[in-house]
């Protein structure tokens, strides 16, 4: 093989962590069935009442499910292939469906009519010859036309080699198969386990979330499974959006929902959120979360507490204000008048030129409101909130007494408009300890001070603290769970939990704005709707997106969250950089699975690039998507087009323009996995062209990736992967580009309307770089029958010798034919109707 050719996998070269075998399938069989076409070609598909899934995924799923089951059934006692079988075994599977790729129309009684010569040109253009050189043509053809139990096959053709490894490949079809995973762990494929592995009892179990938000359901899955593993030994085999799906040799009782495991659940989750991303455990990336309030503290979450735990807030919170203790700038006019009159009230001098100790005075604030204030309405202090904060801080007797006296003078508030502007005093006490002790660098030794007098003043202040702020979190999350979770079909035992979240029904009908959660219509375990409200700075949410909301709402930019909602907004904020309102949301599917190599390896070496940096080069972009889905560039094979598309949407060097972005960076891929989500963001022209582009990018890294795809308005999938069948679902929002596109958008048509995008961006462009006209390009698809010739045409006027540009030409006539498929099929549906 050469080198230009190992460099085309979609997921690069560098798999390292990889076994040598899944290796090599990557960079030298899985580019090559791109070239193919098995990126569009159908293997599963709606016209036969399935989900769409591509030839090219059928292959990976089986290939990596028989690989995963290979690592793992050792421990059962079960018989494990060594690396020459396993590649025996792949490569024949790779071939198995010749009879769904070839041209010619059969019947079922000629469908597995397959000669030799027919399988050795597929077996030497896919490279399984090379990959398994063990391996004779009368094996790759008996495995065409005998793999399939039934009538129809021809087992006289069989061989021995191919006998011994024919479980195995019918394995692999059965879980490649397979589009959920309650059909994963089917007696049918209880049996083709029985079959490949004789003499051991295997069993196949699953869990499954009726819900999909993403990190945080993600992580549920994530906990789920190691919980599970620790209970009852079940093996992880595959990932899917919404559960997993594990094998076990039958002697663990099969765990349920009781109460117990839902705390230990909890229980798991509070302990590995805080472990899940870097920044939980740097106070420097947290403090960057920290907002200032207008009253001169820190907006701190709630659900910061919850996965960061109190004390790394407390660190954080002191960076921030280490950084906004400047002796390089002045203080506010009204700063400088409070510093003032405290200097003439009290025995302390305040430095009033300087914002170092307003800055310190803000941690004051902060720790009195988020840290003493709940300390001290527990009685776990016996000191009034300002006394117990003086002494958190050591502040001397002298000036403690002061700040009371100035709380008990009628003629002074340092409290007018929700601010506590006590804390200039301890601003300055902290400014000169800092300085006397010689504290470098100070927001470290200032933690410290404070960790340590919390420690001393009250032993149990963390639990009191995380029961102020994350104490709703408990009861909300552990109803949740018992909601959504089902292990082996079997949901939770007692209704106890989910008792406690409210009916949507009941709160739809009962009240103007009921306890209904925006995002995904579920209820809340709080008796308060202010509880729910969330601030556009954590949704980062239009307030017109729900029809929900009142038009004489009060705050209609506080959308109503449930918690497990808002748990995932403040993860995303974790993960990701973008805030901008109005974006569009990518909600990838795998299809039909990952395995927890897949995983690893989909966000090692794809989801990884799409960071806050990575440009987009939109015209670059449209050119790999012809390539890939018109096969425009011959001297390209079209798996190097697939990695390009990839490459042109994450550039990471010069040019382009900021658009996508991967929700969830930097999380650790074993402990939470099921799916990502991307959004996309472009200043917008108008409406039309933002959802053109948006919908032509999430397709274009969908179908590169080999993903199914929902595109949203909504942060949150509205529909989970299960609940449509086709490649690719657009919501009701996109109501201005789905003449195009479609709403719903088969396998069978995606290679079609995405170079139909693809065309159309290319002609658009060469007439001139404005985003802002396309809206006008796609009333030009709808209006002209011919609309590729009537933009190369307005292009050729544009030249300066009224050429038409040759290298458009092909773009032009794909254009033209799609118009003219939309056309036919239009008076098709119309002449239906009518009839």
């Amino acid at each position: 093989m050469t080198d230009s050719i190992q460099t085309d996998s979609v997921f690069g070269s560098g798999h390292s962590d990889l076994s040598a075998v899944l290796s090599e399938f990557l960079t030298e069989v899985d580019p090559k069935l791109l070239d193919e076409g098995w990126g569009f070609e159908v293997a599963k598909g709606t016209h036969y009442g399935q989900t769409d899934q591509s030839m090219v995924n059928h292959v990976r799923n089986g290939v990596f499910a028989l690989a995963r089951l290979n690592e793992i059934v050792p421990a059962f006692g079960a018989y494990q292939l060594d690396d020459s079988e396993l590649r025996q075994a792949i490569a024949l599977f790779v071939i198995h469906d010749l009879h769904k790729y070839r041209d010619e129309e059969t019947t079922a009684k000629t469908e597995y009519d397959i000669d030799s010569a027919e399988v050795a040109g597929l077996v030497e253009t896919v490279g399984v010859n090379e990959f398994a050189p063990s391996l004779r043509v009368e094996d790759f053809h008996a495995c065409t036309v005998d793999h399939e139990n039934s009538w129809k096959s021809n087992p006289e053709q069989s061989t021995r080699t191919y006998d011994r490894l024919r479980p195995f490949v019918r394995l692999a079809d059965a879980f490649a198969s397979c589009e959920t995973p309650e059909s994963a762990a089917s007696e049918r494929n209880e049996r083709a386990l029985d079959e490949a592995y004789p003499g051991v009892d295997l069993d196949l179990r699953y869990h499954v979330l009726d819900d999909v938000k993403g990190i945080f359901t993600n992580l549920l899955n994530g906990i789920a499974a190691r919980e599970l593993n620790d209970r009852a030994g079940y093996e992880l085999l595959l990932i899917y959006q919404d559960g997993c799906v594990y094998v076990t040799d039958q002697e663990p009782p099969q765990p349920s929902i009781d109460e117990d495991m839902l705390d230990a659940l909890y229980t798991r989750l509070t302990e590995e959120i805080g472990e899940s991303h870097p920044a939980y455990d740097d106070r420097q990336r947290l403090a960057q979360n920290l907002g200032v309030r207008s009253q001169g503290f820190y907006a701190i979450n709630d659900q910061d507490f919850f996965y960061a735990g109190a004390p790394n807030i407390l660190l954080a919170v002191t960076v921030k204000a280490t950084q906004d203790a400047d002796p390089d700038s002045d203080p506010t006019d009204s700063m400088r008048e409070t510093m003032e009159l405290l200097n003439e009230r009290l025995s302390i001098d305040i430095d009033s030129t300087t914002r170092v100790a307003p800055g310190y005075a803000r941690l004051v604030y902060t720790v009195k409101r988020a840290f003493v204030d709940p300390l001290v309405d527990e009685g776990v202090l016996d000191d009034d909130a300002l006394t117990a904060t003086c002494r958190l801080f050591g502040v001397d007797h002298e000036v403690t007494s002061g700040l009371r006296a100035l709380r008990d003078d009628d003629e002074v508030s340092l409290t007018a408009g929700g601010k506590w502007d006590y804390g200039y005093a301890i601003g300055q006490h902290i400014a000169e300890m800092i300085q006397r002790e010689g504290w470098s660098p100070a927001a470290e030794h200032l933690a410290e001070f404070l960790l340590e007098s919390l420690e001393n003043r009250a032993p149990d202040w963390r639990e009191t603290v995380m029961a102020e702020h994350a104490g709703e979190f408990e009861m909300e999350l552990t109803a949740y769970i018992a909601d959504v979770l089902t292990i082996d079909g079997h949901v939770a035992e007692s209704p106890k939990r989910t008792d406690l979240l409210t009916d949507p029904f009941d709160e739809h009908h009962a009240t103007r704005r009921g306890k209904t959660c925006t995002f995904c219509n579920r209820g809340t375990t709080s008796g308060r709707k202010g509880d729910m409200k969330a601030p556009k700075s954590l949704t980062t949410f239009q307030a017109g997106y729900s029809n929900r909301i009142p038009a004489n709402a009060g705050k209609p930019e506080e959308l109503l969250a449930c918690i497990p909602c808002q748990v995932e907004f403040s993860l995303r904020e974790t993960g990701s950089t973008r805030r901008e309102a109005g974006r569009l949301f990518i909600h990838l599917v795998p299809d039909y699975f990952y395995t927890p190599t897949m995983w690893s390896l989909y966000d090692g070496e794809i989801f990884t690039r799409f960071t806050g940096e990575a440009m987009t080069r939109v015209g670059r972009l449209a050119s790999a998507v012809f390539d890939a889905t018109a096969d425009g560039n011959p001297d390209e094979a079209l798996g190097a087009s697939f990695a390009d598309i990839l490459s042109e949407a994450a550039w990471h060097e010069e040019g382009g323009r900021s658009m996508l972005e991967q929700l969830g960076q930097e999380f650790d891929s074993e402990s939470q996995f099921g799916t990502r989500t991307l959004s996309f963001y472009k200043p917008q022209d108008n409406e039309t062209e933002f959802q053109f582009f948006g919908v032509f990018l999430g397709l274009s890294i969908a179908a590169a990736m080999g993903m199914r795809v929902y595109i949203s308005q909504s942060p949150m999938p509205d529909l989970r992967g299960r609940d449509f069948r086709e490649m690719a679902r657009l919501d009701a929002g996109f109501t201005r580009v789905a003449d195009f596109y479609g709403q719903e958008i088969p396998l069978s048509v995606l290679r079609e309307r995405l170079g139909a995008a693809a065309a159309l961006v290319q002609l658009g462009y060469e007439l001139a770089m404005d985003d802002a006209r396309f809206p006008k390009y796609l009333r030009v698809t709808r209006n002209k029958p011919l609309p590729g010739s009537h933009l190369l045409k307005k292009a050729a006027r544009d030249t300066d010798d009224g050429s038409a540009p040759s290298y458009l030409l092909e773009e032009a006539d794909f254009l033209d034919r799609h118009a003219s498929q939309q056309s036919r099929t239009t008076t098709s549906r119309h002449s239906t109707t009518t009839e």
